[in-house]
């Protein structure tokens, strides 16, 4: 086949936006998120050469593009008295993408101006953490060399020495060639790695477009696809005449649906899809249907971000174990513990919400408890994550470790469905005992402090036992735990773990003791935080110092706040009352309804006196405030979780983000983790405490569902009734 490629070239004169997801990881570029700049390239440049930037990053253009909706611009002058390198980073969530040996490396390029030669384009090189490959010319891998056509480099990874195969890319990096003194204007698009011989099954059967609905400008796309193996892409089409269609986006087969942001209502539109292959050829269109798109109410546009959360649940699972699937791998299937919790919780809504069927969530339930009743765990803990193809536990930096907090996140959500699944049924019946099982066998006591035994401890390894294990206590580390602890009915803790365990204070570890070491950031590769890790020879818990209780009583622009004081996110302030409902809640110490509310109006306070990049008052939720650089990511899920405990502050935070930012923030998965609205930069993925946090929160503010499901656990509520009484 011809390496020169005309056919999918793309020009976009619609201003409305498909909403653009995550895609394979093997993918390094597809899309930019936002538009004029690629955060995730870094330009360098020296002496008398040059590169176009827009503060440091290779611009984007959406006029020009292979693949739906935009392609990276690199204009450039190659000078013998200066240098350059342009650095395409890998996002965090590929990074479970490891080469193998024959993958090819393909990258669509578009050479606009003619004179730019063969020899003027740039070389190439592969990073994988601290190693680099050698450095190649592009020539030989590209066929057919042609000006304002679309050329195909394929290059085969046994090219590129010291490969170490197995291992995940961590950067694509281009670098100056030949110098000419001339500016050249190279378009690059689809960046990806790629099996050496991918099924080629001919795509003759046309595609299946099955619904279209919408609500408010949101189109909501869905379609059934065979099981044909050379499927790559689903590619949609977008018409307002139905005459004149235009590629809009393109999905990866393990999505079941798209939306798009049209821009008018009461507006008709039409709407078609074809399958594309490895060679980006295309199957045979599926049937036009139409949407007519008209204003929705609060409560419309409610549900819609609500179901779309609950939507990253229902679609990413491991389907050996039923477990939540954080990421997508090409070698193993690593399944998470605590965020399994989550997707529990929020399928229960899906369920309620008939977004999903009551057999199918019982049937993915169903195999979560046969996987789990076999693993390995240590006294009823499970460590954080497992291979769910293998069944054996994944250590993270190869460390044996039991987690009790990820633990009892899993187990809670558990039991809240024991209690969805009531009804007399065989299947029900069977998981209400599963569930049970697990519950009794989780020995809570052998995860105490040697010297404090009504605490908790947050893990346990069979190397070195608790000694670099801290002890839970507060909200975010410890509420949830230490409820279930204390309402075991096999091995449960004191009442007094309460006091002495939850509301101990634990005072700053020596620094001189902790060392700081910057770890890759949860959402991107370029937005980092810091993780303490400890010396071989010293305890964690001989350094956390006993100094009080957690209660406080101080004001917090203009609010008594009694517990926290704002330096840590909103998100590991809600978890607790994901399934807590904090009203009529009072320990003697706190009323945790008021302090939940005086909590959020502090915050929001706080935000809004940051510089933020937005003038709105409704744009809040920093998720990161300990930032000392001020380099604030404003996370959606945090102001939009306060509609449980302050309804109009969330309703008008989610119709202000949805309104201001939804063409690059909203998805079929709901809002993406965060937003940088001074860097122009936005996180490319989702966190699944992000989104059950809104799909949890929201669901409890219309119907107090998950609250009244937590409520009902016999052994829990024994033990509310015990701690708290009404103020």
């Amino acid at each position: 086949m011809s390496k020169k490629l005309l056919f999918i070239i793309g020009l976009s004169f619609s201003s409305a936006t498909c909403l653009f997801a995550q895609t394979y990881p093997e993918v390094v570029f597809e899309n930019s998120l936002l538009s004029g700049n690629y955060a995730k390239s870094i330009v360098n440049y020296s002496g008398d050469s040059w590169v176009q930037n827009v503060k440091k990053n290779l611009p984007s253009t959406d006029s020009l593009f292979f693949t739906p909706g935009n392609s990276l611009s690199l204009r450039y002058l190659s000078s013998n008295a200066g240098n350059w390198n342009v650095t395409l980073l890998n996002d965090r969530h590929k990074v479970y993408y490891q080469v193998l040996a024959n993958d090819v490396l393909t990258i669509k390029m578009y050479v606009q101006t003619a004179h730019t030669k063969l020899k003027s384009l740039p070389k190439i090189q592969l990073i994988q953490g601290d190693s680099q490959t050698n450095i190649l010319e592009l020539a030989p891998f590209i066929d057919d060399f042609d000006h304002d056509t679309w050329l195909n480099v394929e290059i085969p990874l046994s090219k590129f020495s010291d490969l170490k195969a197995g291992e995940s890319v961590s950067e694509v990096v281009l670098h100056q060639n030949m110098a000419d003194e001339m500016t050249h204007q190279v378009f690059i698009d689809q960046v990806e790695f790629l099996p050496k011989n991918p099924s080629r099954v001919k795509l003759s059967s046309g595609a299946i477009l099955s619904q279209v609905s919408s609500v408010d400008k949101q189109v909501e796309l869905q379609w059934q696809l065979p099981l044909t193996p050379s499927i790559r892409y689903i590619k949609i089409y977008r018409s307002s005449d139905n005459i004149d269609f235009k590629p809009i986006a393109i999905r990866p087969v393990f999505m079941q649906k798209c939306y798009d942001l049209v821009d008018e209502f009461d507006k008709t539109y039409y709407y078609k899809i074809a399958w594309v292959d490895y060679d980006y050829l295309e199957s045979p269109f599926s049937v036009v249907k139409e949407i007519k798109t008209k204003p929705a109410s609060d409560l419309e546009l409610s549900d819609l971000i609500k179901q779309a959360n609950v939507n990253y649940f229902i679609e990413n699972y491991d389907i050996n174990s039923g477990l939540f699937l954080p990421n997508k791998s090409n070698k193993r299937a690593i399944v998470s513990i605590e965020e399994s919790g989550y997707a529990i919780l929020s399928l229960l809504i899906g369920v309620e919400n008939k977004q999903i069927s009551r057999q199918a969530v019982l049937m993915r339930l169903d195999r979560m408890m046969k996987f789990l009743s076999k693993v390995q765990h240590h006294d009823g803990v499970f460590t954080a994550f497992y291979d769910g193809r293998l069944g054996v536990p994944f250590y993270r930096n190869n460390v044996q470790e039991y987690d009790v907090k990820a633990t009892a996140t899993l187990l809670e959500a558990m039991l809240v469905a024991r209690e969805y699944f009531f009804k007399d049924e065989p299947q029900e019946k069977s998981l209400r005992e599963a569930v049970t099982a697990l519950w009794q066998r989780t020995n809570w006591t052998k995860y105490t402090s040697d010297t404090n035994p009504d605490a908790l401890i947050d893990k346990w390894s069979s190397i070195d036992s608790n000694l670099y294990s801290k002890k839970l206590s507060g909200l975010e580390d410890g509420l949830s735990a230490y409820l279930l602890a204390m309402s075991s009915p096999t091995f449960p803790l004191s009442e007094a773990s309460y006091k002495n365990g939850y509301a101990r204070k634990y005072g700053s570890t020596d620094s001189s003791v902790i060392a700081p070491s910057l770890i890759m950031g949860n959402e991107s590769s370029v937005k980092s935080d810091l993780q303490f890790i400890m010396p071989d020879a010293v305890s964690v818990e001989e350094h956390q110092i006993e100094d009080s209780l957690i209660f406080e009583d101080h004001i917090l622009y203009g609010k008594k706040i009694e517990i926290g004081d704002l330096n840590s996110s909103m998100m590991g302030f809600y978890r607790p009352f994901l399934t807590l409902d904090p009203r009529g809640k009072y320990d003697g110490h706190v009323d945790y309804g008021q302090l939940v509310s005086n909590y959020i109006l502090a915050y929001k306070r706080r935000d809004n006196e940051l510089n933020l990049g937005s003038s709105y008052t409704d744009i809040w939720g920093v998720q990161n405030p300990a930032d000392s650089l001020g380099q604030y990511l404003v996370n959606p899920a945090i102001s939009i979780g306060a509609v449980a405990f302050e309804k109009e502050i969330g309703q008008k935070s989610l119709r202000k983000f949805y309104e201001q930012y939804a063409p690059v923030l909203f998805t079929q998965y709901g809002f993406r983790s965060w937003i940088d609205l001074k860097n122009n930069d936005v996180s490319d993925g989702f966190t699944a405490r992000n989104q059950a946090t809104v799909a949890i929160l929201m669901e409890n503010a219309k119907s107090g569902l998950i609250w009244k499901l937590y409520d009902q656990i016999p052994e829990i509520n024994a033990t509310l009734k015990k701690i708290y009484q009404k103020k």
